[in-house]
């Protein structure tokens, strides 16, 4: 089996930087709790509030102390190696082409993983991860992948504080509305820290 790991906000701290990029810029104070849809800060600021991540002007992955591991990452993600092989652990990561080499040197430095390990996709993760586990903080993905593929899913909601991974969320992301049943899928899980992922896949 195949373990297939989001990169942005389920390996790496994106959302803490890209939030406080937000609050200067426009001025507020919100916080990543308060994004209860995916596309929150898009509709709620405008579309240049997702250049933090998307334009080459803020290629942060070039940066190595802006965009760090959460805590336990890098150990989290050793364990799965040692769970499943190296050969069968992968990074899947939407990415942008003008970000590409500098984000798979990202992960190369944090992961010490081999190039071939980091899987840079620009469609649907569901296409890739055909043949394993996928973990990942957008619940679309993950809905996705466990109707299409009918193998296992985990949105990563860590502590919890990420709104849009909440179920009470999930009705005001319209990205979601055709996969609303999914969640009621055994094979559908939500875990709010990396213990919980490792001791879901445990009996896997």
């Amino acid at each position: 089996m195949k373990v297939f790991i989001d990169y942005d906000t389920t390996l790496v701290n994106l959302i803490d930087p890209w939030v406080a990029w937000i609050n200067k810029k426009y001025n507020v104070t919100i916080s990543s709790n308060d994004i209860n849809r995916w596309y929150f800060l898009g509709e709620v600021f405008g579309r240049e509030a997702d250049d933090f991540w998307r334009s080459k002007k803020y290629n942060h992955y070039t940066n190595k102390e802006i965009l760090q591991p959460f805590e336990g990452a890098v150990e989290f993600f050793q364990t799965i190696q040692n769970m499943f092989g190296v050969e069968s652990t992968f990074i899947v990561s939407s990415t942008r082409d003008h970000h590409k080499e500098e984000k798979i040197e990202h992960a190369k430095h944090f992961f010490d993983i081999d190039a071939t390990q980091f899987i840079p996709v620009n469609k649907e993760k569901y296409h890739i991860t055909k043949d394993g586990i996928l973990i990942d903080d957008y619940p679309l993905h993950v809905m996705e992948h466990v109707k299409y593929n009918n193998q296992k899913g985990i949105v990563f909601n860590l502590d919890n504080r990420f709104g849009w991974c909440r179920r009470c969320n999930y009705s005001m992301d319209k990205t979601l509305k055709d996969f609303t049943h999914v969640v009621e899928d055994e094979k559908f899980s939500i875990a709010t820290s990396y213990e919980k992922i490792l001791k879901e896949l445990d009996y896997a």
